[in-house]
């Protein structure tokens, strides 16, 4: 009997939960996640971290990465890591082939880590540790982690730490118990959903790498999809193998948007979207009558703590230090770098620098450069930056008291 891959002359089911590699997509986000990460291999920084909510691909990004790694890299992965530290050292262990008894005492078990390491580095190898949902880990853990990062030699580290979690983690690394390990985390990258363009891409990309890229997908269609899964990747892939379910069913060869909302209709997608309508219109409604109430409280009723304020502010502002550069070059380290509007991670993304690309350094803000590149001028990280020539120079805004 006949299958809806072989109705849709698919290879193989093109919106699989699994995450394999040959179906990863390179949207800009996931770009930038690779990029930090191969950042990471060519440094001796000691962390490295992605955050992301389901969904959004933390596990496929990290085995892409490491699908196309050097052969002079070694690695263990761990799964599931509510580990206390001595378990995650054994697993740690384990997973290099170490074996150990289970009797056996921390100081032991770190003992033998640091001599692996340190073998392994006289091989001329990189060793990195990979924890996936790492928002699990007790805070004691991830304090041990900072610890075993210190492992170095006098010019090299021994480890690299690389921590996928959900947002959670965010959280728990910026807790004060954690606030030594947060201080050595300058690699911190967010993956986020598909934008509704990116969607499309990446539907049409999977049709295509299953074998098939002349399924036809109405507009419709795509809106509904996007409106029941806001672009997130796994929503994407168990909506789309519904809806080519439901095509099949019916003999027909295109996705319109009743086979998409029978789709969601089957996996309760459309219950829960339905149930957020009015919680939103309720909150709309109530931030206009809030930001109205705030509106005329700040023009008509705090008048004077408004002078003060802002009088306040300015002498923050005047004695505040900020960096300008001068004369200032660079090359681009990443093989992509995404060149922002603004100096934020969620800025949108306004064009795109390729590895060995010449740029100009305009401005500098914290983690932040300001760069021109021809008629290109925008924000891109530091991080990805080897700056050439010059040196920062520090000014005092109380120089320049107009520009307020």
């Amino acid at each position: 009997m006949m299958d809806f891959l072989e109705f849709f002359n698919l290879k193989e089911n093109p919106f699989k939960l699994t995450p394999d590699v040959d179906f990863f997509y390179m949207s800009s986000v996931h770009q930038e996640a690779l990029a930090s990460l191969e950042y990471l291999l060519n440094s001796e920084e000691g962390f490295a971290v992605i955050i992301g909510e389901p969904g959004t691909g933390k596990t496929i990004t990290i085995r892409k990465f490491l699908s196309q790694i050097p052969e002079n890299v070694e690695y263990a992965y761990i799964l599931f890591p509510n580990l206390s530290p001595e378990e995650l050292f054994m697993a740690i262990l384990e997973d290099f082939g170490i074996h150990l008894s289970d009797k056996v005492s921390k100081n032991k078990l770190f003992s033998t880590l640091r001599d692996f390491l340190i073998q392994k580095r006289k091989e001329g190898k990189k060793v990195l540790v990979i924890i996936d949902e790492a928002q699990n880990l007790p805070v004691e853990t991830l304090e041990e982690l900072r610890i075993l990062s210190n492992l170095e030699t006098d010019k090299e580290k021994l480890l690299q730490i690389i921590l996928l979690g959900q947002p959670e983690l965010e959280e728990k690394l910026n807790s004060s118990e954690l606030r030594q390990l947060r201080q050595r985390i300058s690699i911190l990258t967010r993956l986020s959903n598909l934008d509704y363009r990116e969607m499309v891409d990446y539907i049409n990309y999977r049709l295509s790498k299953a074998g098939n890229s002349t399924i036809r997908i109405t507009e419709k269609a795509y809106k509904a999809i996007y409106k029941y899964t806001q672009g997130n990747l796994r929503l994407i892939n168990l909506l789309m193998e519904r809806a080519l379910m439901s095509a099949f069913v019916e003999n027909k060869h295109q996705i319109d948007k009743e086979n998409i909302e029978s789709a969601a209709e089957s996996l309760a997608l459309r219950k829960e979207t339905g149930n957020k309508k009015y919680p939103v219109l309720i909150g709309i409604f109530a931030l206009v009558v809030f930001i109205f109430a705030g509106g005329f409280a700040y023009f008509y009723l705090n008048e004077e703590k408004e002078v003060s304020y802002k009088k306040e502010n300015t002498e923050k502002i005047n004695n505040s230090k900020t960096y300008t550069i001068s004369k200032k070059n660079g090359i681009v380290i990443a093989n992509i770098l995404n060149v922002r509007e603004n100096p934020s991670i969620n800025s949108k993304i306004i064009n795109k620098l390729r590895k060995g690309d010449k740029i100009e350094i305009v401005e500098e803000a914290g983690d932040w450069l300001k760069i021109q590149k021809g008629t290109l001028q925008g924000w891109v990280k530091k991080e990805f930056v080897k700056i050439n020539n010059g040196a920062a120079k520090e000014t005092n805004k109380s120089d320049n008291r107009k520009e307020l």
